[in-house]
């Protein structure tokens, strides 16, 4: 499959690195030629202005690690003609079948264990070395970063980060568009938009600003 990756950041490079010789990677979209020359990525250099046309292929993978600006580019790119395939790296274990589930932009990454009855929305981007239990529930433009573990009957909401190596337990319920912080361990409900740390995972609490 000929793709176009949208992202020259680290998860960008990241997906290049580990999906290369399953895909065939033709080129990069992103506002940043700096970090594609820097990087000595493959295939051509697009700039943030394409079309199936211009690149010459409809698949894209939207590498961006900030949840609500890859629903922003996904809104735009799917205008003007794009799809968003799934992909699950070989080296990854499931027992759902993600590849013709019924959502799209979903990234499974090298060393990944998903159980089975796993529901996943739209661009969920899983990295690699996760683990998924049973019965979890992805809602869109999740993002879990590497090493997480996410126990069984999880429900995880939209634009929600997933730090690396956090733990959410069984049955708990992370609430849209919060962040579970690097290495926090979840025993209970996350409020929307709100950021938990430690173990257990508590609510980061802002300063409070002065008038």
């Amino acid at each position: 499959m000929d793709l176009v990756v949208v992202g020259t950041g680290g998860l960008a490079r990241e997906f290049s690195a580990f999906f290369s010789e399953e895909v065939n990677i033709i080129g990069y979209s992103s506002t940043n030629p700096q970090e594609f020359e820097e990087f000595a990525l493959p295939g051509q250099y697009f700039g943030s202005d394409i079309s199936p046309d211009s690149v010459g292929t409809k698949h894209a993978v939207l590498a961006i690690g900030s949840p609500a600006t890859k629903r922003a580019v996904s809104d735009k790119l799917q205008k003007l003609g794009f799809v968003f395939p799934n992909l699950v790296h070989s080296s990854a274990v499931t027992a759902t079948n993600v590849v013709e589930a019924d959502c799209e932009g979903v990234i499974i990454s090298p060393n990944c264990v998903v159980g089975t009855n796993v529901h996943f929305g739209n661009h969920v981007y899983i990295n690699f070395m996760v683990g998924v239990g049973h019965d979890a529930t992805f809602d869109n433009f999740v993002q879990v970063n590497p090493g997480a573990q996410i126990g069984g009957a999880v429900s995880i909401g939209e634009e929600v980060v997933i730090g690396s190596g956090s733990t959410v337990l069984q049955g708990q319920k992370i609430n849209k568009s919060s962040t579970v912080g690097s290495g926090a361990v979840v025993f209970s409900t996350v409020a929307e938009d709100s950021t938990v740390i430690g173990n257990p995972a508590m609510r980061l609490k802002l300063p409070r600003r002065e008038e």
